[in-house]
Order: structure tokens, then C-alpha cells, then sequence
């Protein structure tokens, strides 16, 4: 079991987004500040600004990989490659996994309506189906950064 992927399901439960948790959990081995984790994955929970887009586990593990692998100049391209390709590998592996990318379609509703937000409630899906998907991105992820 993952420190990182029970970490950031932990801080899913406190109430972060699922971008939060997944960058805030990987933030100390990336030599970030949480708080500064927290604050720039903050409006991509809700699958990008609450729009039901892309899940925010995707997001913030795209984060970690870029602060992780990403270039710090533009002649880098070696750089921009290696993270551009691992991204793609974790989009995949995510989608294999549970079938999907979009939240709207992991969650079967769209979390940005009101009846969409309810229906997350009533059914208990952020503490269920999001949580569970928090812990395994992260658990994916950092298998995918140590075969890197």
C-alpha cells in the first residue's frame, strides 16, 4: 500500500478536491509547500472548475508529472517529451482502469448542475466512487514515477 495514495485519499476525505489531493500528497517529493499544492489545483476539482471535465485525479497527477519531469526551458525538448509521454501513459492507464476520463462520466452526472451536485450527495459518491479513485491515481502514479 502506497504512503502517497493513502495520504491523498486522506485528504480527500478532509474535504479537498480530488486535484488537491492527488497534488498535495505528492507535494513534499516535489519540494513544494502543500498549502501552495492545494491552492493551484484548487479550481480543478469537480472535473475543471466544477464543469464535470476532466477528473480532477487526472489533473493534479498531470501536475505531479510536470513538476516532477517538465521542462525549465524551452530548448528542453527531451524534457517536454518525457513528460508529455508519461502523461499519456497515466491518461491511459486511468481510462483502462475505470472506462472513462470525464467526471461527469465516472460519476454518471454532471456534478456542475444542482441535480448533479444532489445526486453526489444522496449517493454518496465523493466519499465512495471519488475517494477510490483519488487512492488508485496515486497509486498509479507512483508506480508510473519510479519506473521512470
Amino acid at each position: 500500500m502506497s504512503d502517497t495514495a493513502v495520504s491523498a485519499q486522506s485528504l480527500h476525505e478532509q474535504g479537498f478536491n480530488c486535484a488537491q489531493s492527488i497534488l498535495g500528497a505528492f507535494a513534499p517529493s516535489l519540494g513544494i509547500e502543500t498549502g501552495t499544492a492545494f491552492k493551484l489545483a484548487s479550481a480543478f476539482g469537480g472535473g475543471m472548475a466544477g464543469r464535470g471535465d476532466s477528473c480532477g485525479v487526472i489533473s493534479g497527477g498531470l501536475m505531479v508529472i510536470g513538476l516532477k519531469f517538465g521542462q525549465t526551458s524551452a530548448e528542453d525538448k527531451a524534457a517536454r517529451e518525457k513528460c508529455n509521454r508519461l502523461g499519456r501513459e497515466y491518461i491511459k492507464q486511468f481510462e483502462t482502469r475505470f472506462g472513462a476520463t470525464a467526471c461527469r462520466e465516472l460519476i454518471k452526472c454532471n456534478i456542475g448542475t444542482p441535480e448533479g451536485a444532489k445526486l453526489v450527495k444522496e449517493k454518496g459518491l465523493r466519499e465512495g466512487l471519488c475517494s477510490n479513485l483519488v487512492y488508485s491515481g496515486a497509486q498509479m502514479l507512483s508506480a508510473l514515477i519510479e519506473q521512470a
